[in-house]
């Protein structure tokens, strides 16, 4: 539960499903070219035998769902398991097609070595600082079979211009149509309050230090605040070149595919990692 409470502010798995409705679009959710994306390696596995789900991502959940495949799921929180299945196509907190291994990510116990030829993370990596980032994919190597792949989708350090950036900026750029959605202008906002020494940023993060007040000048058209205020995620975004650096030592990177709806997707890669 507390760590549940470090990630929603509400801990009712109905209420947690209906805020997760309002991130769609936003950079907590995949976007429907990474659910193609998605989709497309796994039918290119189906044949294989085994399959693992960091969290319980309800449109990769749906995938699985449709092509009728198993598929385990591990998160620490069964409560937010349970509710992100209402979102899925078969709308039930653990489909007919799932299992759920309540585990930490840092140690995934309970899943066995050599085991999955198949594994998914959807920003998954992005939940454990940048100091664990290392664990996170040893273990995530250790579970996999030999040259079993990890489809890994992580946000990376914005540029530094957009750090650099003020709230007057954003909101000069948002007015002047350069900023063209409101998607984008969530992200913007965030990346203004990116930490350049821990590599965190988050939606309380954003909240705290730019103030409502600040924030509510985007009203009525966008409502930060009101969309986000539930959500207490905080991501952990290195320089790419850090991340690929540290890759190296546990996968070969097959193929790096980009989202490409929205301009915040240039930090949102998509690699399709094989296990060395």
């Amino acid at each position: 539960m507390r760590w549940m409470m470090s990630y929603m502010l509400v801990s009712n798995e109905k209420v947690i499903a209906e805020e997760w409705k309002k991130y769609a679009g936003y950079t907590v959710r995949p976007l429907p070219s990474t659910c193609a994306y998605y989709k497309e390696l796994i039918q290119s596995d189906s044949n294989e035998e085994s399959f693992l789900i960091y969290g319980g991502t309800p449109e990769i959940r749906s995938i699985f769902q449709e092509l009728n495949l198993k598929v385990t799921l591990t998160d620490q929180s069964e409560l937010i398991v349970h509710a992100m299945g209402y979102l899925t196509n078969a709308a039930t907190p653990i489909a007919a097609n799932e299992e759920l291994i309540v585990t930490n990510w840092l140690n995934l116990e309970g899943v066995t070595d050599d085991s999955c030829d198949l594994l998914i993370g959807d920003d998954a990596i992005n939940m454990v600082g940048w100091t664990q980032f290392d664990l996170f994919l040893s273990n995530a190597h250790r579970v996999l079979k030999h040259d079993g792949v990890f489809i890994c989708h992580l946000l990376v350090k914005p540029a530094e211009y957009f750090i650099t950036n003020t709230i007057d900026d954003v909101r000069r750029e948002y007015e002047d149509g350069m900023i063209r959605t409101q998607y984008d202008l969530a992200s913007r906002l965030n990346f203004i309050c990116y930490d350049t020494n821990s590599y965190a940023m988050g939606w309380q993060k954003t909240i705290e230090q730019l103030g409502i007040n600040q924030l509510d000048q985007f009203k009525p058209k966008f409502d930060f605040v009101g969309t986000f205020g539930r959500c207490n995620s905080k991501f952990y975004c290195p320089p790419q070149d850090a991340f690929e650096h540290l890759l190296d030592q546990y996968f070969h990177i097959e193929e790096i595919f980009y989202p490409h709806e929205y301009e915040y997707c240039q930090f949102e890669p998509v690699y399709v990692l094989r296990k060395k």
